[in-house]
C-alpha cells in the first residue's frame, strides 16, 4: 500500500493527484483539509488535483460545503490507466516506427552500414527483426542458441511456416531448442566447437556476426560476406553429414 503513491506517479500521475488517491485509498472518505493532513500539505494545494480526479473519475464525491471526497474502486483506476497507456503507446509506436521506416528507406548518412549490438538481449532483437523479415533463407551456426528467447524460437517457426528455408547449426546444450524446430521443419545439425563464431545469414545478406565468445554483435548487410559465411556453413554441414 505504501508504493502506491510512487507506482501512480511512475504511470504518469502528478505527486499531488497520486498522494491525494493514496490516501482516500487508505483512510476512506475525507474533506479536501482532511486529505491535506494526512498527506502533510496545505488544504490549498490538493483542490486542484482532488479535481483533476474527480473529472477522471477517480474520485467520487459527495455534499457541497464541504464536499466529501471517496476514492473510486482501484480495480477501475487501474484498468483505465492501462486503456490509457496502451492507447497512448499505440499512437507512439505508429509516429515512431514512421519516422524509423523514412530513415530506413533513406539509408545510412555514411558509408559504414555496420551496426554492433551489446550482450545476449541486443543479438536476441535483432535476431528476431532479421528471421521475422526473412522471405527466402536462413541459415545459422549458432553455438549460443541455447541462450535464443522464447521470442526468437518462436520467430523461427513462423519463418518456416511462411515457406523460409531454414538451416541451423547448434551445440549439444540447445539440443531440446534443435529438437522442437526440427519438428517443424528446420534441418538441423549439433557440433561440440562451443568456441567457434556464431553467425545467421538472412536472404544471402544480411549477417549478425558474434566473434568468439565475445558479448558484441556486429549487423550488416554485404553478399560477398554472406556468401563466404554461406561456403563455411555448407563446408562444415557437408563435413558433417560424410562422418556420420
Amino acid at each position: 500500500m505504501e508504493q502506491l503513491g510512487d507506482e501512480l506517479t511512475n504511470l504518469g500521475w502528478k505527486k499531488y493527484e497520486s498522494a491525494c488517491y493514496h490516501a482516500l485509498v487508505k483512510f476512506g472518505e475525507m474533506k479536501a483539509s482532511q486529505v491535506a493532513a494526512r498527506i502533510d500539505s496545505q488544504p490549498a494545494k490538493v483542490y486542484q488535483p482532488l479535481n483533476s480526479l474527480q473529472d477522471r473519475g477517480y474520485v467520487k464525491v459527495r455534499g457541497e460545503n464541504p464536499k466529501r471526497y471517496v476514492a473510486q474502486n482501484p480495480r477501475y483506476v487501474i484498468e483505465k490507466e492501462q486503456e490509457r497507456f496502451e492507447s497512448e503507446s499505440d499512437e507512439i509506436l505508429e509516429s515512431l516506427e514512421t519516422a524509423w521506416e523514412v530513415q530506413i528507406e533513406r539509408g545510412p548518412d555514411s558509408g559504414d552500414s555496420a551496426w554492433v549490438l551489446s550482450g545476449r538481449d541486443g543479438m536476441n532483437t535483432e535476431l528476431r527483426d532479421a528471421i521475422e523479415n526473412a522471405e527466402h533463407s536462413i541459415f545459422g551456426f549458432d553455438t549460443r542458441l541455447v541462450w535464443a528467447t522464447r521470442e526468437v524460437i518462436e520467430s523461427t517457426e513462423n519463418a518456416v511456416e511462411r515457406g523460409v528455408d531454414v538451416h541451423l547449426v547448434g551445440t549439444p546444450h540447445s539440443e531440446e531448442s534443435l529438437e522442437r524446430l526440427e519438428q517443424k521443419g528446420v534441418s538441423t545439425d549439433k557440433t561440440d566447437e562451443i568456441n567457434r563464431s556464431s553467425y545467421y545469414v538472412i536472404d544471402e545478406e544480411r549477417v549478425l556476426l558474434n566473434i568468439g565468445t565475445q558479448d558484441a554483435t556486429i549487423s550488416f548487410v554485404d553478399s560477398d560476406i554472406a556468401g563466404i559465411m554461406r561456403d563455411d556453413f555448407q563446408t562444415y554441414t557437408y563435413e558433417g553429414d560424410a562422418q556420420e
